[in-house]
């Protein structure tokens, strides 16, 4: 039996988060995001920025969940970050619309993309924002699954927008940087299948 005052583990906060912002999303909002994140952190327990961050994120996915819902999976596109590959071991090619998985099962990115091909989902391995933003000004996915470090997430949301034109989700990597991240891939397989 867990102690009452035992610290919560990652996903119990992920919980916790996720059941304050679909009680915020379904009554409205009346102030700005990062208030209420900064609010939620208080609630929850959990001051650390990563978790803020994370708030922020969900937020903008209770947003857009059910505009993201109702786009058949063949008709969205799911942006991987290059940044997941495992770089010693990687031999991808790459072009203009990204990198091409080899499906070596060297890194998460092989697991991503086959519940990308199990779903009938479009898929690109990307190097960052303004490619995201090429990619979906050349093939026009009517919305998107994005996967990376908050700052590449807020800039993308920024800049496509959301709602009923353009609905998104993300999913914030556990570990950034610019090599060897780390992403929750049960995440990843659950906003896939909504």
């Amino acid at each position: 039996m867990a102690e009452k005052n035992a610290p919560l583990k990652d996903d119990g906060i992920k919980r916790k988060i996720r059941d304050f912002v679909a009680r915020a999303t379904a009554v409205g909002l009346h102030t700005s995001i990062s208030d209420i994140a900064n609010r939620v952190g208080k609630e929850v327990g959990v001051l650390d920025e990563k978790w803020v961050k994370y708030t922020t994120i969900e937020f903008h996915n209770g947003l857009n969940r059910e505009f993201y819902k109702v786009v058949p999976k063949k008709d969205r596109v799911v942006f991987i970050p290059h940044c997941l590959r495992n770089i010693k071991e990687c031999k991808m090619p790459i072009d203009e619309d990204g990198y091409h998985c080899l499906k070596c099962d060297k890194c998460v990115i092989c697991d991503i993309v086959k519940e990308c091909d199990k779903n009938n989902m479009k898929y690109f391995i990307v190097g960052g924002g303004s490619q995201v933003i090429n990619i979906v000004n050349k093939y026009k996915p009517k919305a998107v699954l994005g996967i990376a470090c908050f700052n590449e997430l807020q800039m993308a949301m920024e800049k496509l927008g959301g709602g009923s034109r353009f609905p998104g989700q993300g999913v914030m990597l556990k570990k950034d940087g610019c090599v060897n991240t780390q992403v929750d891939i049960d995440e990843i397989r659950e906003k896939i299948n909504m």
